[in-house]
């Protein structure tokens, strides 16, 4: 039976009791004369009820009202929350095994792809897929993966202008720099994995690659070592990269077509490196509590506090490894996906990158001397070694930025917040599992470059050392553990609704 859908004109309903019109007509008012055109009007009994919504209003404010009793007695707040759209049975049949893949050109014999299914993470967003999950009576959906089931190049995270051959491994451009990140990062342990060079860096030809290592702020329309959130090597005679400032040179004599470069990954666990964090830049008592800021040194300034709403338990969010996501499922050319909000470039990189702002005034970031005046963490006992066709190389890289977010904010102090998401105004320096470092691949005009995560290297490590494509089952772990924290969440605010 189909049901009319409430106006916006409150609809009232009539009783269905007939009433017998009277035998005569209405009596006419005192002194006016009789109009015999004027049909005789029949008194009605008519009782009018509440309007739909009307009941639904009243409805709303009774559920709210036992909610809020509720709350009181759990002694809890508990803020609405976006419910996703239900699924449909039809949702259920869909496959998000593979994106469709559309060949777009053939370099060195091989064969790249585009894909136009997938969306690209850009604008402050960023996309993983998702699938249907009965079991989840709350958040209704759960995370899912894409073919090839390994750590490869990525299908979200990467320039419009990558194409990707038909195994996901070897990437390529036709235009100028261009840049791709893997689908799984490092955030602790120690890792290895390399770089095939197929296409780069020949006589007479336009064709260049970088590699290394970028976290999720890194531009990707730009090469790896653009900005201070990548670090990266150049092809022509293996300088270091990052800030877009060369380096001296790490590689022997660079890298050329047919090379193979090898990269030892060491971090400290996310326990060290959270409590180095904790210790070294969250504020305690006063300002002078802070790492390598002497007494007589620390101005007594409360810290800033940008919005009169932040809660005072601000710290709890990211530490102990608690990790927050925002996320939620969207259908995008007949396909699933999360949209979350991306990691965003903070003022001081910002500011490193380009000392000169907008208004012509030059960033304070360096004394008299040259030394780097902005306080920005970094990951303590943090390695990166390189190895060129399974020779180590002389240099290595060492305290590299962190990917953790700060609680801390002071001008005097050169001190900022780690990390921002500028497309969420309740961003409030959380983790939601994806910051770490990525093996981040960029091309210019037909170079061509592979990720091989492992197990099977053409120059394993000479130490027994876990490969890279270790770290997939983990991620699906990882991501299976926290799906089921939210849903569990999820149907607990849920509760206080009933």
């Amino acid at each position: 039976m189909d049901t009319a859908e409430p106006s916006i004109v409150p609809q009232v309903q009539e009783d269905s009791v007939a009433v017998k019109p009277e035998p005569h007509t209405l009596p006419l008012r005192e002194n006016s004369p009789a109009d015999a055109s004027q049909p005789p009007v029949a008194p009605t009994n008519t009782v009018h009820n509440y309007s739909t919504r009307s009941k639904e209003r009243h409805k709303e404010e009774e559920l709210d009202k036992r909610s809020k009793l509720k709350q009181q007695q759990h002694n809890v707040v508990i803020h609405p929350r976006l419910k996703p759209v239900p699924f449909k049975r039809l949702d259920l049949a869909i496959n998000n095994g593979e994106p469709q893949k559309n060949k777009a050109l053939t370099l060195q014999g091989i064969d790249f792809y585009q894909s136009d299914d997938s969306p690209f993470n850009k604008r402050g967003f960023k996309y993983k897929p998702c699938r249907p999950n009965p079991i989840f009576t709350s958040n209704l959906y759960s995370t899912t993966d894409t073919k090839p089931y390994k750590v490869a190049a990525s299908y979200f995270d990467r320039s419009s202008g990558v194409y990707l051959d038909d195994e996901m491994c070897l990437v390529t451009t036709t235009q100028g720099w261009r840049s791709i990140r893997s689908n799984i990062g490092v955030r602790e342990g120690t890792y290895y994995f390399e770089f095939n060079i197929v296409c780069g860096n020949d006589d007479g030809s336009k064709a260049h690659v970088r590699i290394g290592l970028g976290r999720r702020e890194a531009s990707l329309e730009a090469p790896v070592g653009f900005d201070g959130y990548s670090y990266g090597f150049r092809d022509v005679n293996g300088e270091f990269m990052t800030l877009s400032r060369p380096k001296e040179s790490y590689i022997e004599g660079g890298f050329h077509t047919g090379d193979v470069i090898g990269f030892l990954v060491e971090l400290p666990s996310l326990e060290e490196h959270q409590r180095y964090i904790t210790q070294n830049y969250t504020p305690m008592n006063d300002l002078g509590a802070f790492s390598g800021i002497k007494e007589s040194e620390s101005p007594r300034k409360k810290r800033k506090v940008k919005a009169k709403d932040v809660l005072p338990e601000n710290s709890d969010f990211y530490k102990d490894g608690n990790i927050l996501r925002d996320q939620i499922p969207i259908k995008y050319k007949n396909a699933l996906f999360y949209e979350q909000y991306e990691y965003t470039n903070t003022k001081v990189m910002d500011h490193l990158l380009n000392p000169v702002t907008i208004f012509g005034e030059k960033a304070v970031l360096e004394d008299s001397d040259g030394k780097l005046l902005a306080n920005i963490p970094k990951i303590p006992k943090s390695k990166i070694t390189i190895f060129k066709n399974g020779v180590k190389q002389p240099k290595s890289i060492e305290e590299i930025y962190s990917f953790l977010p700060t609680d801390v904010e002071n001008d005097s102090l050169h001190m900022s917040y780690n990390t921002k998401q500028q497309q969420n105004p309740n961003y409030r320096n959380t983790d939601d599992g994806s910051l770490g470092y990525y093996p981040m691949m960029s091309v210019f005009q037909g170079g061509i470059v592979g990720l091989n995560s492992g197990p099977d290297f053409k120059y394993p490590p000479s130490v027994p050392t876990k490969p890279l494509n270790d770290r997939y089952e983990e991620a699906v772990i990882d991501e299976w553990y926290w799906d089921l924290i939210d849903e569990v969440e999820a149907r607990y605010m849920d509760s206080f609704e009933a």
